[in-house]
């Protein structure tokens, strides 16, 4: 389109002008175009086959962990994060890379919301290291001596559990 537009150019600014809008037009539909047909073809490659009652795609699922910390006194809300950017790895999360993600995301606070969840990190260190060797799916959270709603919550997702030795 942008091609046919070219004599334009002979005319000065006013040509320019109306050139540089019909090439980002041209642009602007041609991405629209490539990104319709991509998200056509991925939509397409994402057919479920059956492998002992799995579908493919949670046979492939990797495997998960975050710890964040969450509630009134991390945002504001009851529903306030923080934390550091879950693992995700091909195999299961081992009980140091879960202590480590636990404590990088304590590091986070500032030093009076750590003072009031250090009952929450210290409870969640405590249930990571005593996983093994059964591991852990699933989520769960980790309040203070308070049973207010500023707490520690792990998030742990995979095809068998984490936190192995």
């Amino acid at each position: 389109m942008a091609v046919a537009a070219t004599p334009a150019l002979a005319f000065g600014p006013p040509g320019w002008a109306f050139f540089a809008v019909v090439a980002i037009g041209t642009l602007v539909v041609g991405g629209a175009v490539i990104s319709q047909s991509s998200s056509t073809t991925q939509s397409k490659s994402k057919t479920k086959t059956k492998v002992k009652d799995k579908t493919c795609e949670e046979c492939l699922r990797p495997w998960s962990i975050r710890v964040h910390a969450q509630g009134t006194q991390i945002g504001g809300s009851s529903g306030s994060t923080i934390g550091v950017p879950a693992i995700i790895n091909t195999r299961p999360i081992t009980i140091i890379e879960g202590i480590t993600l636990s404590a990088s995301t304590y590091a986070l606070l500032t030093k009076s919301q750590k003072k009031n969840l250090s009952t929450s990190f210290q409870k969640c260190n405590t249930f990571i290291l005593s996983r093994s060797p059964w591991g852990f799916l699933g989520k769960k959270s980790f309040y203070g001596t308070s049973r207010d709603n500023n707490r520690f919550d792990i998030d742990s997702f995979g095809i068998t559990p984490n936190f192995i030795v």
